[in-house]
């Protein structure tokens, strides 16, 4: 082979050498690229629902981790752990804004309150929730429609109970009201468990403030009241007691005292009589005893 037949199969040999570096740099950036926008996160607490254009929603879901997907394929995200949905007055105890809504009570009356609620999506409803609320992902679910019903299903709880029972009463056992009825409701409407739902503030305008006022001191004034009428009342029945334990001490002194007169009548003999008298003649001459006295008579 001459020296230009070499250089030539040199340069050939180098320009096979950078086509196929630029070949593999393509492919590598291509499978890069593909990564990037076909590699899919699921979060640890949640299930991730696969949609393909081509064959529609899968009945398998992706479990927590990595996962590479097909490029006709979307993933919706669904937390099967404890989730928080807070809604308070307040953006430091969980709000970004003021959350804060109000519901009905039993007076008639109406009233801001905060609340929390902890739920999870049950995990083996995930896929049929998808295709309900047609590619909607948990989190979309429970802002667009679980946030839109939750004021008017709470006010359904709490119109059995009365303004006062909300601000100052037993909370708890409302608390667990709400808890069980959202659960059945969201349950069956969202496939969402709802673990724990409960008021933790109160927040009544100046309005309300003042009838809420109005209603303690009202029934303050009221124990009070009833306070007095039981004191009165317990002691006139302290004083009937007593009048009673005298009259029937009275009554068994008289029973005493007679029933002892009616043992010294019966003792009186006629044996005792004449030697009652045949004592005081000893001692005093002659002398007559009649019933239980003695009468003494000289002669």
């Amino acid at each position: 082979m001459s020296r230009e037949d070499k250089e030539k199969e040199e340069k050939k040999s180098k320009k096979s050498g950078v086509v196929g570096g630029i070949i593999t740099a393509i492919i590598v950036i291509g499978a890069i690229v593909y990564c990037i926008f076909n590699v899919v996160r699921v979060p640890v607490g949640y299930k991730g629902v696969i949609y393909s254009m081509s064959g529609g929603i899968k009945d398998n879901t992706l479990d927590p981790g990595w996962h590479i997907t097909k490029p006709t394929e979307k993933v919706k995200k669904f937390t099967v752990s404890n989730e928080q949905l807070i809604l308070t007055k307040d953006k430091r105890e969980g709000s970004e804004e003021d959350d804060s809504f109000k519901v009905a009570t039993a007076d008639d009356a109406s009233i801001a309150v905060s609340f929390q609620m902890s739920y999870r999506y049950n995990e083996g409803d995930v896929v049929d929730t998808y295709k309900k609320f047609k590619g909607m992902d948990g989190e979309d679910i429970i802002n667009s429609r679980v946030k839109t019903v939750l004021k008017s299903k709470i006010s359904e709880v709490t119109t059995d109970y009365t303004m006062m029972d909300i601000y100052s009463g037993n909370r708890s056992e409302i608390n667990n009201k709400i808890t069980e009825y959202l659960n059945k409701e969201f349950n069956d409407a969202y496939g969402v468990e709802v673990l724990d739902a409960s008021i933790i503030d109160v927040h009544p305008d100046e309005k309300l403030k003042e009838a809420i006022d109005n209603r303690v001191t009202a029934l303050q004034q009221k124990q009070q009241a009833e306070a007095e009428q039981e004191r009165v009342k317990v002691e006139a029945e302290t004083k009937l007691i007593q009048a009673e334990n005298e009259a029937s001490i009275k009554v068994k002194q008289a029973q005493a005292e007679a029933e002892a007169n009616k043992v010294i009548s019966q003792s009186i003999t006629d044996e005792l009589i004449r030697m009652t008298e045949a004592e005081a003649r000893k001692e005093h001459g002659w002398v007559e005893v009649q019933g239980a006295d003695a009468v003494v008579k000289e002669k």
